[in-house]
């Protein structure tokens, strides 16, 4: 039996000793209630999807005043702190307006609105007069999925549109299997629900399925119509592979540009400028800088880090040195430097003068392809894949490679500073074989179950967390087998 606190036994006593003595005559003082919550109807074509119109009416209400319309719904996504630590998904409760409406001389309100792009699941809409809640209603918005184009050689980039993506763990992620074999999860937790999720066509002409399931931790949830959430949509497609093939054998997709820290000023002013700011290693960038002490020479340091994450030597952040860098008459340099062949992902450059920094910019480094040997042969054929520049964090030192939009294993670039070289084995009938490395996530939070990370994030241009690096492209052509020569002997009777 549960026992009640002393604090509470105590303050019970206390309210029953003071009703005790109140006398006969005392008046009891009552709190108002508070005004009833109105039902807010709302009717829409169902299911409900984003830029559904819905109409919202009500009776009751204060006449002649004005009413606005709240959806209720969260603010939040992935989380990353520190630049480098990846801290999953968090949301917290916020509302949007969706516009104020009048309320007629009866009291009436007719509205009409359009479910804006949000996260899937189920939303409030408020009637607020004043701030405060006068009727409230709900809808649930459920997802939609697109698929373009249709057809196409192997190597074809296709585009999986999504909207009404949820934020909670069962609407959060889903998985797309081609041919029944996993190609990768599709997310759209810091994009409000909606997302592409960009894959290629691999296979030997003809019709290929593409099926979508809802995946808690990235995997395909089979029996869906038996899971707690069977009414949420499982879409498929077909896509028709056509004979033939693109045109880009090897290819990393562009980068889009990566945010880079304001530029550091010194307390006596110097100012360090670096352009270009992003590209793979061996980029030749200029660095500028003015404010220095007149013809002092100073150190040019390349901020890194090294280690891993698998040893208990784990890893630490690592200066190294460039060489020295003088300023000129008037306080200025300006020097010509090639990018150090290190780690993906942004590193400082500093000027140090007495072991002090004097200034600092910021450079990017993006993985890059150093080719694919060979490019065709038979089945069997060994294939290695060379990169530099892959990152460090945990959410972009991995690439996660799949074979014909199966899922292969993946990659990683911490322990060989960004160096990474993948060895595998064609196989497969002759003709083209699609190999995409996509970016992953390492490793969530400790408390979080880890099945979701290390796997293809489809999602990766719109919805990874942290940098957006690109996806890098591989087609190797199988060739027919080399015919056998036949050898016979000739024996004499």
């Amino acid at each position: 039996m549960r026992r009640a606190s002393c604090t509470a036994l105590c303050l019970a006593a206390a309210l029953a000793a003071a009703c005790s003595r109140a006398p006969v005559t005392q008046t009891a003082v009552t709190a108002a209630a508070p005004a009833p919550i109105a039902s807010l109807d709302l009717e829409y074509d169902k299911p409900a999807i984003v830029g559904t119109v819905a109409r919202a009416s009500a009776s009751g209400l204060p006449a002649g005043k004005s009413v606005e319309l709240a959806w209720g719904t969260v603010t939040g996504g992935w989380v990353i702190e520190d630049y480098y630590h990846f801290r999953g998904k968090k949301y917290k409760e916020s509302r949007t307006s969706l516009g104020t409406f009048p309320v007629d001389a009866n009291g009436r309100l007719a509205a009409r609105f359009v479910v804006p792009e949000d996260y899937g699941g189920v939303h409030e809409v408020l009637a607020l007069v004043d701030g405060a809640t006068v009727a409230q209603g709900a809808i649930n918005v459920t997802q939609t999925f697109a698929l373009t184009p249709p057809s196409g050689p192997a190597g074809t980039p296709i585009e999986l549109k999504v909207t009404g993506l949820g934020w909670r763990t069962m609407e959060s992620t889903w998985v797309v299997n081609w041919d029944n074999r996993e190609l990768g999860f599709v997310t759209a937790a810091g994009t409000r629900g909606s997302a592409v999720a960009r894959f290629r066509a691999a296979g030997p002409p003809g019709d290929h399925t593409v099926k979508l399931y809802t995946g808690w931790q990235g995997l395909g949830y089979l029996n869906y119509e038996q899971s707690p959430v069977a009414a949420l949509p499982r879409p498929q497609f077909t896509f028709r592979t056509t004979p033939g093939t693109v045109a880009d054998a090897v290819y990393a997709e562009p980068y889009s540009p990566q945010p880079i820290p304001n530029a550091d000023a010194a307390a006596h002013g110097a100012r360090l400028t670096l352009a270009p700011t992003q590209g793979p290693v061996g980029t030749r960038a200029v660095l500028t800088g003015e404010g220095f002490p007149a013809g002092a020479t100073m150190k040019l340091v390349w901020e890194t880090f090294a280690g891993s994450r698998v040893t208990e030597a784990g890893f630490t952040s690592e200066d190294r040195e460039l060489g020295e860098i003088a300023a000129d008459a008037n306080g200025r340099i300006d020097r010509t430097l090639s990018i150090p062949d290190d780690v993906g992902g942004l590193h400082g450059i500093e000027i140090r003068r007495d072991d002090q920094v004097a200034a600092r910019a910021h450079f990017v480094v993006e993985t890059s392809i150093v080719g694919m040997s060979p490019r065709s042969g038979p089945a069997g054929t060994p294939v290695t894949i060379h990169l530099k520049g892959v990152g460090w964090t945990e959410y972009d030192n991995i690439y996660v490679a799949t074979y014909d939009n199966a899922y292969m294993g993946y990659a990683c670039g911490f322990n060989s500073h960004g160096d990474v070289v993948i060895n595998f084995t064609a196989a497969g009938e002759p003709g083209p074989h699609i190999v995409d490395l996509y970016p992953g996530i390492y490793q969530g939070p400790a408390t979080e179950p880890q099945q979701l990370y290390r796997l293809p994030q489809l999602t990766y241009a719109d919805d990874h967390p942290g940098n957006r690096i690109p996806a890098l492209r591989f087609t190797f052509e199988i060739t027919p087998p080399s015919p056998r020569r036949s050898s016979s002997t000739a024996t004499r009777e």
